[in-house]
């Protein structure tokens, strides 16, 4: 018996970037849940298919998509039956949770309505303090720190943990690089995320290509965008106040424009603070333009231009959508208000969907962007969890990590937004 050892993509994701030059899914729903008893029967009613609850209380149910209504129900003896309703748009979510506890039988039957787009605890241990997250097709990796050290967990996307590797206190960060290939990060190293493999099957994670921070940034900083057929690099200029997005098709040496943004009252800023010498003035941020591959096209957010661009597998643009979420908005017409956008883009790649970020009060509002209008329509109002770190979407999930009561350490949260 042999074990190779491999990242998780077919191709070594260095090599890649140095040799760059020259979809259906299951149509399943899977419900899943925690009852606090064992034995429970979970039927599809009028259908033979189901499921029973394990010794935990846990169970796990695959459904097929469907576009009516499903009800599902809970027996056990000595207790009471109860039946859940799920909608069509549940079901079309991929995932659903439904925990409860089952109540001493007093022979009636109860219907539980499945509360959504609210937060739960995703994951969260005594004495452990998740610090950092990243999300891929692998799936779940996280940074803890625990009284025994550190450690790297990975975990597939129902929280069942995979493996787990100690690591040194240095480590602090996890990268997603444009390859969706995960690195752990320290302030002087960097390794990559990969996986043993035996046959067919991923075992344990492990670190592979280590090297210092300097030459991660060296090869990684500027990397944009990877399609199958062409590759992005952005590079700032003047203050950071410009932006040069290039594309290289694979296999041609030669590098084109995709791109060029600027942000004039930046510059313009920029070059007061050059030119006389304003120290206590704070510079501009750098502008926020990000670019994003989905399958072999390619998705620019040009905030300066106040449009969305669509360019196709040549790198060539085939549309655009104009956009103004991102600026302040007036009130009456006279009293301009500040736009609560907080400069971010989140991408759900599994459903290839986009979602603005605001923050109102520090409370974070997600809104979906209508990607033929331009439009934004709220899809989930964090209340009562204030300056959230990290939001992801992954699947039609918002992901997100947050402290746990007054203790210092933090969890990881999730809720429903499609």
């Amino acid at each position: 018996m042999v074990i190779n050892f491999v990242p998780m993509k077919r191709y070594l994701l260095i090599i890649v970037l140095l040799c760059f030059f020259e979809g259906t899914y299951a149509q399943t729903t899977k419900v899943y849940g925690n009852l606090g008893v064992q034995n429970v029967n979970i039927i599809v009613m009028d259908t033979k298919q189901g499921t029973v609850s394990d010794a935990k209380g846990n169970y796990t149910l695959l459904l097929s998509n469907q576009n009516k209504r499903v009800n599902l129900l809970y027996s056990c003896i000595g207790y009471q039956d109860t039946v859940v309703s799920l909608t069509p748009k549940q079901l079309q979510t991929g995932t659903v949770n439904v925990s409860f506890r089952m109540r001493p039988k007093n022979y009636a039957l109860v219907e539980v309505t499945v509360t959504e787009n609210k937060p739960e605890i995703a994951y969260h241990e005594k004495l452990i303090s998740l610090e950092a997250y990243e999300i891929n097709e692998m799936g779940l990796y996280m940074i803890v720190y625990r009284r025994s050290g550190n450690a790297l967990l990975h975990l597939t996307l129902d929280m069942d943990t995979l493996s787990i590797l100690p690591i040194g206190r240095k480590f602090e960060r996890l990268y997603k690089d444009v390859y969706g290939q995960i690195h752990l990060i320290s302030y002087d190293s960097t390794y990559q995320i990969g996986h043993r493999q035996l046959g067919d099957t991923y075992l344990d994670a492990e670190l592979f290509y280590g090297m210092t921070h300097r030459d991660f940034y060296r090869i990684m900083g500027n990397n944009a965008a990877a399609t199958d057929s062409i590759f992005v690099i952005a590079t700032y200029g003047d203050g950071a106040q410009e932006l040069y997005y290039h594309y290289f098709k694979k296999g041609d040496p030669n590098a084109y424009l995709l791109e060029y943004t600027f942000d004039q009252e930046g510059l313009d800023l920029v070059e007061n603070i050059r030119k006389f010498g304003l120290g206590g003035i704070i510079p501009p941020p750098p502008i926020y333009d990000p670019v994003f591959a989905v399958g072999d096209s390619l998705v620019l957010f040009n905030f300066e231009a106040d449009k969305i661009e669509f360019f196709d597998q040549n790198a060539q643009i085939i549309g655009e959508t104009p956009i103004k979420f991102h600026r302040d908005v007036k009130w009456n017409g006279k009293h301009p208000m500040k736009n609560t956008w907080n400069r971010m883009v989140l991408m759900d790649g599994a459903r290839k969907k986009f979602y603005a970020v605001f923050l109102e009060d520090s409370i974070l509002v997600l809104k979906k962007i209508n990607m033929k209008t331009g439009e934004t329509k709220e899809v989930a109002r964090l209340s009562g969890f204030q300056f959230v770190l990290l939001p992801r979407v992954n699947n039609g999930l918002l992901y997100f990590m947050y402290h746990t009561g007054d203790t210092h350490s933090k969890a990881l949260y999730r809720m429903e937004i499609e």
